[in-house]
């Protein structure tokens, strides 16, 4: 079995991305490494270099809210203004579900599915096929502001902080212990003055599902909480 080269956990041998780091990771000694690791810069696991979808290729994003709708939508940009891709929930439904969609294909590419019955907010992240990319849970027991973290294995890989109502976070991969090693993701208002439009901006190796899921999660529980 292959190893990752950022954390040292073993790897499926086709894996592009570690499933416990969930950095993008490579195998072979050969000496075209390093044209293979940009050959795979972005492409989340369970894609092919081929297939992936603009929407999990794209390193900065514009998430654009649909307001006075019944329906919890999501509308993903680039900078330019070219939909990439969309996700779509429910305010009333039980528990809480969201399908994101690829604009090109008009396929899948994950889905999230809230628990019923939690003492904290908990999501779970999805692939097209039904096999789960990850969990998603906030931290209760915070003196200081609020975070939410990632896990995938019973491991956290990823955690999320910062200032949430003014679209102002951080992701971070998460090493061994917990401790945070490397900035993967920002959210941001650089880009966009409207109040309910903010940048995203994916700066390292990461599955682009687990960012575009977290966004979402944030939204939601933002947007749900705000209202009760």
């Amino acid at each position: 079995m292959p190893f990752c080269q950022y954390c040292g956990h073993e790897l499926p041998s086709d894996s592009r991305f570690c499933v416990s780091c969930g950095r993008a990771v490579f195998q072979g000694n050969s000496s075209n490494n390093e044209a293979e690791v940009d050959s795979i810069s972005s492409t989340p696991a369970s894609f092919s270099q081929t297939s992936v979808p603009a929407l999990l290729s794209a390193r900065e994003l514009i998430m654009k809210k649909k307001i006075l709708s019944l329906r919890e939508h999501y509308d993903f940009e680039d900078r330019s203004g070219r939909k990439l891709g969309e996700g779509d929930g429910n305010f009333f439904q039980l528990p809480a579900k969201f399908v994101v969609l690829d604009s090109l294909s008009r396929s899948e590419v994950m889905h999230i599915v809230g628990k019923l019955i939690s003492l904290r907010h908990e999501f779970t992240f999805y692939d097209s096929s039904g096999n789960a990319l990850g969990s998603m849970k906030k931290k209760i027991m915070k003196l200081i502001g609020e975070e939410y973290w990632i896990e995938r294995n019973g491991s956290e890989v990823l955690r999320v902080y910062g200032n949430f109502t003014e679209h102002d976070y951080r992701m971070e991969i998460l090493g061994s212990g917990g401790a945070s090693t490397l900035q993967v993701a920002q959210v941001h208002k650089k880009w966009v003055s409207l109040r309910d439009q903010f940048g995203v901006s994916i700066t390292e190796e990461v599955d682009h599902r687990l960012v575009i899921g977290a966004v979402i999660v944030v939204e939601h529980v933002e947007v749900t909480e705000r209202r009760s």
